[in-house]
Order: structure tokens, then C-alpha cells, then sequence
């Protein structure tokens, strides 16, 4: 794991303009009404979106690019990389709500 200096954490922590957020959408292409603006407001968007969201932006590899080119947290990106394309939906959604709540604790305890 990398080092990240405590600006470095609270960068990666820090809001995104709405438009650099991450936008939900279902399979057939329509908003879910969900826009994650940061770390914490993903969370909470993956606690709550529709499973087949969450399953249609995670096989287009969608989170980890707005992670790692909008968040800039490689090391997130990378564990996400590492969770199973073939995991039941609910599955998945506990997985990645595990993840990121694990990556936001060790971001917050940095510094």
C-alpha cells in the first residue's frame, strides 16, 4: 500500500464539481437520479442504487476510471479491479460498499 501524505488523503476525500461526478445509470440507459460528488457520496449512492446499476457501471470497469482519473486514488481503483465480474449482484454491492467504507476509514486516519 501506498503512503499518502494527510493533503494527499484529503484530496482524494474532497467534493467534486457535479459535473466530474459520477452519474448512475441503469442498463437501459436512464438517470437513476444518483450523482456521487466525492468518496462519502458514493458510498451512500452504492448503499442505495439499484443493484443492476451497480452491475452494469462495475462490468464497464466505470468506477474504477472515475476513481482513478476524477478521485485519483489508484489504490481504490485496484481493489475494485480485484473483485469478481461474475459476483451475484447483491453480492457485488456489499462488496464494493465494504471497500470503499474501508478505503474512507484508512483515508480519514491518515495524518
Amino acid at each position: 500500500m501506498v503512503n499518502y501524505s494527510a493533503e494527499t488523503a484529503q484530496k482524494i476525500l474532497s467534493p467534486v464539481p457535479y459535473a466530474q461526478g459520477f452519474h448512475f445509470y441503469m442498463p437501459d440507459g436512464h438517470f437513476t437520479g444518483e450523482t456521487a460528488t466525492s468518496l462519502c457520496t458514493f458510498l451512500r449512492d452504492i448503499e442505495s442504487v439499484d443493484a443492476q446499476s451497480i452491475k452494469f457501471h462495475f462490468e464497464r470497469d466505470d468506477f474504477q476510471k472515475w476513481i482513478r482519473n476524477i478521485i485519483k486514488d489508484e489504490e481504490l481503483a485496484n481493489r475494485i479491479d480485484k473483485l469478481g465480474k461474475k459476483l451475484p449482484e447483491e453480492t457485488l454491492q456489499q462488496h464494493l460498499v465494504e471497500v470503499v467504507q474501508k478505503r474512507i476509514s484508512e483515508l480519514q486516519h491518515i495524518g
